[in-house]
């Protein structure tokens, strides 16, 4: 069945911990953007190429403002993306931003990407950001596939007279609109202040503006057309479980447990064939500690446990003689 998922994140530089020794000393876009689309990207500012294995990646592309001109390079992807690097000075500079969707399986794999087109254009491309699009179609714990799209988008405007190829300074209406945003702090205040519930419906309606909240709804409208079009009866909602009128607890999402699970397999056959041969070594270990005490006694003792092993796989290559066949039409 179709489910909603839809999850927005920032990109930085910042590590978020200590580095450590031999490892990333910063976070990198061009990685990022590596991993997504499956391929191999040389990433300037740190001297490294980036490559992944990912053979679940079905679809790439780089969509961007159809109401200007573009640069060629706009749509290399390694490019677009040491640009990025470039245009930021920051230690702890914001890179990009994700969104992350998970696509109706009920959809084939064009109608999913139709679909991923047509909602970033309208609710991203539209308003001057770049969008790196990859869309991976693993398998999900049930065997089944879990389709869902990576987009990463810039968060600078294009600008051709700049060395970079971007503005001087973020867009930032994309994060959140000023006058959006102080309403949605003035709200806040005013029912953190009188706790009613009209201040609380206040609150809502002025949550509900944000770029976050509009996106989210506007992926279920997208998504649930898209399923409506092919002629399927499933449909997503972004509300909450308490808003749908749904009492359950949510279920937790699986991804992670399932890399855990195979870590597990991974380590517990590993642990198994170590286990043996350090059994193996030590057994090793004993025989020439015999060998050395009485070659003659310990050449003989193999030779018997030889003979036993024979004798007993013989057991069961032949039929015994002492149990007297039973006749069939008895």
């Amino acid at each position: 069945m179709a489910i909603y998922h839809l999850r927005l994140k920032v990109h930085s530089r910042d590590l978020g911990r200590a580095a450590r020794p031999g490892g990333a000393t910063c976070r990198s876009v061009v990685a990022a953007a590596a991993y997504r689309s499956g391929e191999r990207l040389y990433d300037a500012r740190q001297g490294k190429w980036f490559e992944f294995d990912k053979p679940d990646v079905i679809h790439t592309e780089i969509m961007s403002p159809v109401n200007q001109e573009v640069a060629p390079w706009v749509f290399d992807r390694q490019e677009l993306w040491n640009r990025v690097e470039a245009s930021e000075k920051r230690v702890d500079a914001q890179l990009a931003r994700e969104v992350e969707i998970t696509l109706p399986r009920e959809l084939t794999k064009e109608q999913q990407v139709e679909l991923v087109g047509r909602f970033v254009r309208d609710q991203f491309v539209s308003k001057g950001m770049v969008a790196d699009v990859a869309i991976h179609r693993p398998l999900a714990a049930d065997g089944l596939d879990q389709p869902h799209a990576h987009i990463l988008l810039t968060l600078r405007r294009l600008d051709a007279s700049s060395p970079t190829g971007f503005a001087a300074t973020k867009e930032r209406d994309w994060n959140e609109r000023e006058d959006i945003a102080r309403a949605v702090a003035e709200a806040r205040k005013r029912f953190n202040d009188t706790g009613l519930p009209a201040d609380h419906a206040a609150l809502e309606a002025a949550e509900a503006r944000r770029n976050v909240h509009v996106w989210r709804r506007e992926w279920a409208a997208y998504a649930n057309q898209a399923l409506a079009d092919a002629g399927s009866e499933a449909r997503i909602d972004h509300r909450t479980l308490e808003r749908q009128g749904i009492f359950r607890v949510a279920e937790i999402s699986l991804g992670i447990a399932r890399h855990i699970e195979k870590a597990y397999d991974y380590l517990k056959e590993r642990i198994t064939q170590w286990v043996a041969i350090k059994k193996r070594a030590d057994l090793y270990e004993e025989v020439e500690h015999y060998k050395q005490r009485d070659p003659v006694k310990l050449t003989d003792f193999v030779l018997q446990l030889a003979d036993m092993a024979e004798g007993f796989a013989a057991s069961f290559r032949k039929p015994s003689q002492d149990i007297p066949e039973v006749p069939l039409d008895r």
